[in-house]
C-alpha cells in the first residue's frame, strides 16, 4: 500500500508513521504489534511528503480506526516525494469531536470506537512555545478561531519542526498541521483517563505563500477573492501550486494596490 507520509513524530522512543492513502482516499497509521510505534531503523530516514510503499496487511487494532499492521517480514520503500498540492483536498475546517478541545475522554472514544483520530488543518496564526518544565519540548497555540483552541497549549511531537524550535529557529506561522490524539493518559489528581490532541506534523508554507497572505490581508481580499484572481491570473485553485515566479507576480501585483 502507497501513502502520502505526513507524520513521523516521537512515540515511546520510537516512532509513530501516519499518512493518506490516496487511492482509497482514507488515513493509514502503521503499527507494530508490540506498542504501535515504529523503529527508529525504519522511521528515521523517512520524511513528510515521501510517499512510502508499506506492507500493510489492513488488520485494524484498537479504537483507531487508521491503525493497521504491517508485516514485519517485508521492507517499506519511498518511492517519490509528494507535492503539497496532493494532500490540500484532505483539509478539514473543523475539529474531529469538536465537542471537546484539547483532550478527549478514552471512555468516550471507546464508546465511539472505531474513530478517527488524525486530521489535516491548515492554520494561519500558529505560535509555539517552550515548555518551562520540561526543557527541549515545545508546544503549539492555535489561534484561528475556527477551531477554538486559543486557549489550549498542544504538544509538539513533530522531530524536525522540535529541532528547529531547538536551534532558535522560528516555525512559520501560516502552515499545515497534522493533529493526532495520544495514547490514553490519566493525569495526576485526574480519575479519567484521556487522549489529548498532539501536533505531530508540520508543513511550512513557503515565504512568499506567506507574503502573498499579509498583501491579501493588507489590501482586504478574503480567499475567495484571491481564489477567483488565481483562476483569472494562472487557471490555478490554491496559492501551494503556484511556482516561484508566479508568486513574486502575484505579490508585486498586490503591493501595487
Amino acid at each position: 500500500m502507497e501513502i502520502i507520509c505526513l507524520a513521523n513524530s516521537y512515540k515511546n522512543h520510537n516512532r509513530c508513521i501516519a499518512g493518506i492513502n490516496l487511492a482509497e482516499k482514507r488515513w493509514i497509521r502503521p503499527i507494530s504489534i508490540e506498542d504501535g510505534s515504529i523503529p527508529l531503523g525504519i522511521a528515521e530516514p523517512i520524511n513528510i511528503l515521501d510517499v512510502l510503499e508499506i506492507p500493510i496487511n489492513d488488520q485494524t487494532s484498537g479504537h483507531e480506526i487508521e491503525n493497521s499492521h504491517y508485516d514485519h517480514s517485508q521492507p517499506w520503500r519511498v518511492v517519490r516525494k509528494a507535492e503539497v498540492t496532493e494532500v490540500l483536498r484532505f483539509r478539514e475546517c473543523a475539529l474531529l469531536h469538536s465537542n471537546y478541545q484539547k483532550s478527549i475522554p478514552f471512555q468516550y472514544l471507546k464508546r465511539q470506537a472505531p474513530v478517527r483520530t488524525l486530521q489535516l488543518i491548515e492554520v494561519k496564526q500558529l505560535e509555539c512555545v517552550a515548555n518551562s518544565y520540561d526543557p527541549g519540548k515545545w508546544r503549539a497555540i492555535i489561534h484561528d478561531s475556527q477551531f477554538s483552541l486559543e486557549e489550549c497549549y498542544l504538544s509538539i511531537t513533530d522531530p524536525v519542526a522540535l529541532q528547529k524550535l531547538n536551534h532558535g529557529e522560528a516555525i512559520s506561522h501560516h502552515c499545515l498541521i497534522i493533529l493526532s490524539f495520544s495514547q490514553p493518559w490519566r493525569p495526576d489528581n485526574h480519575d479519567e483517563e484521556k487522549c489529548y490532541r498532539l501536533v505531530a506534523g508540520i508543513i511550512e508554507s513557503p515565504p512568499d505563500l506567506d507574503l502573498i497572505l499579509i498583501e491579501m490581508q493588507r489590501v482586504g481580499w478574503s480567499e475567495k477573492d484571491g481564489k477567483k484572481y488565481l483562476q483569472d491570473t494562472f487557471a490555478k485553485q490554491s496559492r501551494y501550486q503556484l511556482t516561484s515566479a508566479e508568486c513574486q507576480r502575484v505579490i508585486r501585483y498586490l503591493q501595487g494596490l
